[in-house]
């Protein structure tokens, strides 16, 4: 959008991609990390400039960004540092498997061929997580991983999350319905399990409640969190996420916007907008064009409008497609597709067209 006078600079601590949406086929071992990630220093050939190295610290009122012990400056500033993950606030959580990360995708990809039989729980350890159906996608796909293995009679599967019911913001349709795949397929769903602490030694679940469940791998969200480095520049309260505009994504602070999982948006019913990468995607379009029009002496006249849709894998290379108007009042409009290969290939096809595109 801009001529090439103009510098664009990414900042990212690893110059590593890896497109997250797959790490449950990852975890399957249906992909390989080498597959779904790309060398972000290729951007070069498309103008982007690209700085490795982690955000020390951001000075929006003198427009610079420490990286390492290099001092950046910028006329305009995009923040896009996602959510810090942590397990320090639940005793035990650090030990369990995951997959929203490579590595722990990669680690259950070992893992998992050796699990024979036993309980294997899933766990949304806290609110908000980012993804939302990927703990439900997990289930779905462990059921289907294990059935074709002939062991599923031998294990049992358990989804455990703080919420009321599934993808909440989606509404009580969408969540009713994914109860209903989750119960078809002889997956137990728990509502209003508050985790308090895993116990290894004993391989028990604790909640808030009192409740306790046993289990013999437990695969789990991490906590997410605001980033420190943006409490610490006053972008972010304590325990709170980066404020924004919900149209312009404009933050208090001139010339800065935030984009994605770092951003707190609440919608007409109380509760926040999706914590999604297609939602971090439609917000960098706004922001994007917003500043090339400004830079370019026009007038910024895109405004997010709050859309969203993903892919949700149902196993047996079925899949469904959720998508929604999240701004909507008095409550988001969201509707779920019926499961089938056509949603499943259509994933198939997006991660190829995401891959190829960008790099």
């Amino acid at each position: 959008m801009l001529g090439r006078e103009h510098r664009v600079v990414l900042v990212n601590r690893s110059y590593v991609y890896s497109y997250a949406p797959s790490f449950t086929w990852v975890m399957l071992g249906r992909r390989t990390g080498r597959r779904i990630s790309r060398d972000l220093r290729t951007l070069s050939k498309k103008g982007i400039e690209f700085e490795q190295g982690e955000v020390q610290g951001i000075d929006p009122a003198n427009k610079r960004v420490l990286v390492g012990e290099r001092e950046l400056t910028y006329d305009y500033l995009v923040v896009a540092l996602g959510a810090q993950y942590s397990a320090d606030e639940i005793e035990g959580l650090g030990r369990t498997w995951t997959y929203y990360h490579l590595e722990g995708a990669e680690g259950l990809q070992e893992q998992l061929p050796r699990f024979q039989a036993g309980r294997v729980a899933i766990v949304v350890s806290g609110l908000p997580y980012k993804c939302p159906p990927a703990p439900y996608e997990g289930a779905l796909l462990l059921d289907d991983y294990f059935r074709r293995r002939r062991i599923r009679d031998d294990i049992e599967i358990s989804v455990f999350t703080p919420e009321s019911r599934p993808l909440m913001a989606a509404g009580e349709q969408v969540g009713g319905r994914i109860i209903e795949m989750l119960s078809q397929r002889s997956i137990d769903f728990h509502a209003n399990a508050r985790l308090t602490a895993v116990h290894h030694e004993s391989n028990v679940l604790h909640f808030d409640d009192g409740h306790q469940a046993p289990f013999d791998m437990t695969i789990a969200t991490p906590l997410h969190r605001v980033p420190d480095v943006l409490v610490q520049s006053g972008m972010a309260a304590t325990g709170g996420w980066v404020p924004v505009d919900r149209e312009t994504l404009a933050t208090n602070f001139e010339d800065v916007y935030a984009i994605g999982d770092c951003t707190a948006i609440p919608l007409g019913d109380g509760l926040a907008l999706p914590k999604a990468g297609v939602i971090a995607h439609g917000e960098a379009e706004v922001v994007t064009r917003n500043i090339s029009a400004e830079i370019n002496e026009g007038r910024p006249i895109w405004a997010y409008g709050g859309q969203g849709a993903c892919f949700l894998e149902t196993g047996g290379n079925r899949g469904t497609y959720v998508s929604g108007h999240f701004f909507a009042e008095p409550a988001p409009e969201v509707t779920m597709r019926q499961p089938s290969r056509i949603w499943h290939w259509a994933k198939v096809g997006f991660e190829r067209l995401w891959l190829w595109r960008w790099f």
